[in-house]
């Protein structure tokens, strides 16, 4: 007796076929064969003379049922395309029915190339896939190794060693050794790490469920969410295209974990707006909603995606593509992520906004960050590290930043020397060539000042960083590293920056003083350069205002001006670099000279020294690298009032040739500063108010 497509369907129970009919299509394509029962067997029956779409019933082993033009009929599921006609949600991922034509469909969506947050070259992929695999996990942040002998069995919370590095605990969570396991499986086409990623996946996943988000903060820390969604969706990629027996179970979990993800990414209260962090997070969501627009979420997802990035980049980017973190190495970093995410939408053709064209002037600013020792200035989370001539991707197409980094060797040399940087750097260089001197002797000057927000905000506000004669002078202390100890939080104090501040209180750094500082002016002014910022982070309704008089050679002289409503005692700190020690004048004649093996020395004379105003040499230090920490000295001065000012000429030499001589005239408008040197010449400098 001959069976019935409406039996066989039956017999799984009567309401599949209503529930497959709600969510499935099918596209057979013309000339593809048609079966039905006869019997006990499916048996050809006729070939498709077009192209049709037809209503899923259910899959039955290597068959598809399909209600097509009025009948059923049986079509083989290598020879039919699926098409969800309902948007995905958790629910149906649970179906078991539809678990199974999910993980169909999507081993048959369209190769989707992966967005790289961390940049692996082959041979370092396959090194650390395979330190993986023998248990021992590279972790990129110090201590940088984990010993993992069985992840089925590893506890990620009580087997990982408490070390004294944030970014260690950020790595392991999302996922560094799963895109290692990723990219090493793309080079060589060895299924043994994508595999070996599945049970890392697993293993996390099990252990840290989207419930736990509130009690597991180091693995749902909201920059770390986010990344680990660009290495679930590379592991994804990797794990539907390889040549294994995939397991619709880890289908389920991978597209599952995905959803959390964005469901997280997306809710108020896990954002982190106008911060790097919360761009990240947009990208992560603007990544799965455009990777997976089949659930039911995604244009919703995509919708707050774009708006909370236009925003972001409004308030991270100046209209002339300088960040504005505070910190030049987050400038460097963003543009790495930014222009990559750039370059992934329109590989796989998602659009982005126009806003997105701003990161094309990046490059060109970090020109001008670039110090004259290829280093940059370590103004709030910015290490000392050399800068090399691959900062970002593609130098050779940004003439100008490869003259800089090169040290004049390679590209175009620069025309600007004096530039405010989106209104939070001043930058004051003495020349890019010059005919007899090497390019790293210019002398350059860095003075910050800007309040955009929490993101690397050090009590910093109108430092500045001194270099000359191929060395440091003047210098930030620099971010010591991520890490909840003293160090860290030295750093970041007031008392750690070139700046002035209240005896005894930090910067004003609430949000209500968003905004109140900034970089007026870089200007020429004669043979002079004056650059002009002002802030009232200094608090209590007191405004700072500094200008920085540069003579374009090796000597400056910088005016402080301090306007409070109530008298109080106000601090002066210049750090200076390490290697330089004090070798003649002192705090109490607020004349000292600094110099090193070198024989090159920086005076720093105090002009408006009065009767109750105070000098002296404290102890600081740098970090030039992370966890690196060096004493140096500081100099310090102190002055009282209302209205309160210091003058201060700072001149760079290496010919022994010191300022003998000082004196002050107030005209009116300005001061007129006259220096002599020992040889007997003399120089000016006018400072206006």
């Amino acid at each position: 007796m001959e069976h019935s497509i409406a039996r066989l369907v039956a017999q799984f129970g009567g309401s599949l076929a209503a529930r497959g009919s709600h969510g499935w299509d099918v596209v057979i394509s013309a000339g593809t064969m048609c079966y039905q029962w006869k019997g006990r067997r499916v048996v050809p029956e006729a070939r498709l003379e077009k192209t049709g779409t037809g209503r899923l019933i259910r899959p039955y082993g290597r068959y598809y049922v399909v209600r097509l033009g009025g009948r059923q009929t049986l079509v083989s599921a290598s020879e039919a395309m699926l098409v969800m006609t309902r948007p995905l949600t958790k629910a149906r991922l649970s179906d078991r029915m539809d678990r199974l034509l999910v993980h169909q469909y999507i081993q048959d969506k369209r190769p989707i190339a992966p967005y790289r947050y961390e940049r692996l070259t082959d041979d370092q992929a396959v090194r650390f896939a395979d330190g993986v695999l023998q248990g021992d996990w590279y972790i990129p942040a110090a201590p940088d190794t984990l010993r993992v002998a069985d992840v089925a069995t590893f506890d990620w919370d009580q087997m990982v060693p408490r070390v004294d590095n944030n970014s260690f605990y950020l790595q392991l969570h999302y996922l560094t050794t799963v895109h290692q396991l990723t990219r090493a499986f793309e080079v060589t086409g060895e299924t043994a790490y994508v595999e070996h990623a599945a049970r890392i996946v697993d293993s996390w996943h099990t252990r840290h469920p989207a419930f736990t988000v509130s009690r597991k903060r180091e693995a749902y820390h909201e920059h770390g969410t986010a990344i680990r969604v660009f290495h679930l969706l590379g592991f994804f990629e990797a794990y539907r295209c390889a040549p294994i027996e995939r397991d619709p179970s880890m289908t389920e979990k991978l597209l599952k974990m995905l959803y959390d993800h964005a469901v997280l990414l997306a809710t108020p209260t896990f954002y982190r707006p106008r911060h790097n962090h919360g761009l990240f997070q947009d990208m992560a969501l603007f990544a799965i909603a455009s990777c997976f627009p089949e659930f039911d979420r995604s244009p919703e997802w995509e919708r707050v995606a774009r708006a909370r990035l236009d925003a972001q980049l409004d308030s991270s980017l100046a209209i002339d593509g300088t960040h504005l973190e505070h910190s030049p190495g987050y400038h460097v970093y963003v543009y790495h992520m930014l222009s990559r995410f750039v370059d992934w939408a329109n590989v796989n053709g998602f659009s982005l906004s126009d806003r997105f064209d701003v990161i094309d002037a990046m490059p060109d600013r970090l020109v001008h960050l670039i110090k004259p020792n290829r280093t940059l200035p370590m103004v709030g989370d910015t290490g000392g590290q050399i800068r090399g001539r691959h900062l970002i991707p593609d130098v050779e197409s940004h003439p100008s930043l490869a003259y800089a980094l090169s040290g004049g060797g390679e590209g175009v040399c620069p025309s600007e020397r004096m530039v405010n940087l989106g209104s939070n750097y001043a930058v004051m260089r003495e020349y890019w060539t010059h005919a007899k001197r090497p390019f790293s002797d210019a002398t350059y000057i860095l003075m910050t000042a800007g309040y955009h927000g929490a993101a690397h905000k050090h009590a910093d506000d109108l430092s500045l960083e001194l270099y000359g004669l191929g060395r440091d002078f003047i210098v930030e202390t620099g971010r010591y590293g991520y890490a909840d100890c003293e160090e860290r939080l030295e750093a970041m104090r007031v008392t750690s920056h070139n700046t002035v501040h209240r005896l005894g209180d930090e910067l004003d750094l609430s949000v209500e003083r968003v905004g109140e500082s900034g970089i007026v002016s870089v200007e020429p002014t004669g043979k002079q350069v004056v650059a002009t910022g002002v802030s009232r982070l200094i608090g209590k309704g007191a405004l700072h205002t500094r200008k920085v008089v540069y003579d374009q050679a090796r000597t400056l002289v910088v005016f402080d001006r301090i306007t409070s409503p109530e008298p109080d005692l106000f601090v002066q700190r210049f750090h200076v670099a390490p290697g330089l020690d004090l070798v003649e004048g002192s705090p109490e004649s607020q004349n000292v000279r600094f110099m090193d093996a070198s024989n090159r020395a920086m005076q720093i004379v105090q002009l408006m020294a009065g009767d109750e105003s105070y000098m002296t040499i404290e102890e600081s230090h740098v970090s030039a690298r992370d966890f690196e920490w060096v004493s140096r000295p500081q100099v310090v001065s102190i002055e009282c009032g209302t209205d309160v000012r210091f003058l201060t000429l700072i001149r760079l030499d290496r010919t022994h040739s010191r300022i003998v001589k000082t004196q002050v005239e107030e005209t009116g408008d300005r001061y007129i500063v006259s220096y002599w040197l020992e040889s007997g010449t003399k120089h000016v400098i006018r400072i206006p108010y």
